[in-house]
C-alpha cells in the first residue's frame, strides 16, 4: 500500500471519527441509546481501521525509499493511532451518557447549556481537523490549536462553575461526577484534535 492510499484511508478513519462525536451529541441532546448504540459500533470499526492500517504502515516502511517517505510514514501513524485515542474518548464519553440516560440523571439547565457549549466548540475541532487532513493548509491548523485551546478554558471554567453550584447544594454528587466526565473526555477529544494537525 503506497501513502496516497494510506492517506485516503486514513481520511476515511477521521470521517468515522466526526460521525461518532455526532452520534454522541445525538445521544445526548435525545436522551435516547439507540444513537449510541450505533456510535459504538462505529467505535469498534476504528479500532479494526488502526489495526490495519497500523499493519500496512509498518510494511511499507520496510521498503520506503529514502527517509522523506519514512518520515511522511511515521506521520500518518502518528494521525492513525490519535485517532484510534480519539475513538477511546468517545467511548469512554458514549458510558457514561448511557449510565446517565440508565439511571435518568438530570443536569441542571445551565449545567446542560454549558456541557452542549463546550460539545459543540470540541466537535467543531474535530471537524477542522477532518478538513486539514485533505488540505494541509496552515492558516487551518493554527485555527484547529486556538479552537483547542478554547475547548480547554471552557473545560476548566465549567469544572469550577459547576464545582460552586455542587458546594452550593444546587447539583447532587454523583450528577456532578458524571458532568465532570464528561466535560474531560469532550477536552481530550479536542486536544487529540490538535495534536494531530501538529504532526504535520
Amino acid at each position: 500500500m503506497d501513502i496516497a492510499e494510506i492517506r485516503t484511508k486514513t481520511m476515511s478513519m477521521a470521517d468515522k471519527v466526526y460521525d461518532i462525536v455526532g452520534l454522541v451529541e445525538k445521544g445526548f441532546t435525545e436522551n435516547r441509546l439507540e444513537p449510541l448504540t450505533g456510535a459504538m459500533k462505529e467505535e469498534d470499526e476504528v479500532n479494526g481501521m488502526e489495526k490495519a492500517l497500523t499493519i500496512c504502515i509498518l510494511e511499507s516502511s520496510k521498503s520506503a525509499k529514502g527517509e522523506k517517505e519514512k518520515r511522511a510514514l511515521s506521520t500518518w501513524e502518528g494521525v492513525v493511532e490519535m485517532l484510534e485515542r480519539m475513538g477511546d474518548e468517545a467511548a469512554s464519553l458514549i458510558e457514561r451518557i448511557e449510565i446517565k440516560v440508565d439511571e435518568k440523571l438530570l443536569f441542571s439547565d445551565t449545567g446542560v447549556e454549558q456541557f452542549d457549549e463546550t460539545y459543540g466548540v470540541m466537535k467543531r475541532s474535530v471537524e477542522m481537523m477532518r478538513d486539514y487532513l485533505k488540505e494541509q493548509s496552515p492558516a487551518l491548523k493554527e485555527r484547529i490549536i486556538d479552537n483547542g485551546f478554547h475547548v480547554k478554558e471552557l473545560v476548566e471554567r465549567y469544572r469550577k462553575e459547576h464545582t460552586d453550584r455542587l458546594i452550593q447544594g444546587i447539583c447532587s454528587p454523583i450528577a456532578a461526577n458524571m458532568f465532570f466526565d464528561m466535560l474531560d473526555f469532550t477536552g481530550n477529544l479536542a486536544r487529540h484534535a490538535s495534536n494531530i494537525v501538529k504532526l504535520f
